[in-house]
């Protein structure tokens, strides 16, 4: 064999040896990077699951927490209700209060005139007794005198009698207003302790939805038991309503116009707890949702 081949042969085996060795350490690479695969997948599937355990439970809290608070604006809107009319009343009595001064001011003031009328007509009586005296004629004239300013008196007295009784009555009632402020007074400030305001107190009415469009609905009114004035109301404070069917509470509206022609309510829809308000439906300022 020629030295050439000899080489040749030489660097075959060398070239053999050296990719054997390569092919051992890639295989080696290859086996070490299908194990970290697996272990990354399996990673990957628990993290998925935890994560799909946590948005489970962040879902249900969120659905107890919408449900509480609608419960809480509901107890909200109840005693609004009840604070404006606590309102209403103690400025109808605050102003019956007033009527009731003015009153027993211009009593005293006639009872006074009448003292008055009573003083003069006793010397008036007098001086016709002491006028007898020295002439028949003039007593008579005088025993007239003194009998008209007696029975004057006496009608005077009884005027007067009728008076004070009068005013022992109105002190009487002005008496049962004040208590009746009073207690007024007190309830006022515990319901605002509770963090309400008094703009959503309502009226009782009743009445059928009669056009929903979007958030809009016309309520025509058909009963209004108190026959109360519902424009002024709306312009004092937007009151809500409730719509309900057979079926139950729908939602609720906001009272924004009232129309005297045609007796309805334009309103603005704030709620919807089911279904979809339509016409037909029924509403009411004191249905016990």
């Amino acid at each position: 064999m020629s030295p050439i081949g000899r080489v040749f042969i030489v660097l075959n085996l060398l070239l053999a040896g050296a990719f054997v060795g390569f092919s051992g350490t890639y295989l080696q690479k290859q086996s070490n990077y299908k194990k970290s695969y697996e272990a990354e997948q399996k990673a990957h599937q628990e993290t998925k699951a935890a994560s799909d355990a946590e948005k489970t439970r962040l879902e249900n809290d969120l659905t107890t927490a919408q449900v509480a608070k609608t419960a809480n604006e509901t107890q909200k809107n109840q005693l609004l209700t009840q604070l404006q009319a606590k309102d209403d009343e103690i400025k109808r009595l605050s102003a019956q209060n007033d009527s009731f001064a003015a009153d027993l001011k211009r009593l005293g003031a006639l009872a006074d005139a009448n003292n008055k009328a009573t003083e003069a007509a006793f010397a008036k009586a007098e001086e016709a007794y002491k006028m007898s005296i020295a002439d028949q004629k003039t007593r008579d004239e005088s025993v007239r005198a003194k009998d008209a300013a007696e029975a004057e008196n006496r009608d005077l007295k009884t005027q007067i009698a009728a008076l004070n009784e009068t005013i022992t009555n109105k002190d009487v009632s002005i008496a049962d207003l004040q208590k009746e402020r009073s207690e007024n007074q007190l309830l006022l400030p515990v319901a605002r302790e509770k963090g309400f305001v008094p703009q959503m107190a309502a009226p009782n009415l009743s009445g059928t939805v009669t056009h929903a469009a979007g958030r809009l609905c016309t309520i025509a009114v058909t009963d209004n038991p108190g026959n109360i004035d519902i424009a002024d109301h709306i312009a004092k404070f937007k009151f809500r309503i409730a719509i309900y069917d057979q079926n139950g509470y729908k939602g609720e509206a906001v009272a924004t116009e009232y129309n005297e022609a045609s007796k309805s309510i334009l309103c603005n829809i704030i709620l919807v707890n089911k279904g979809t308000i339509t016409e037909g439906d029924k509403a009411s300022t004191s249905a016990g949702f």
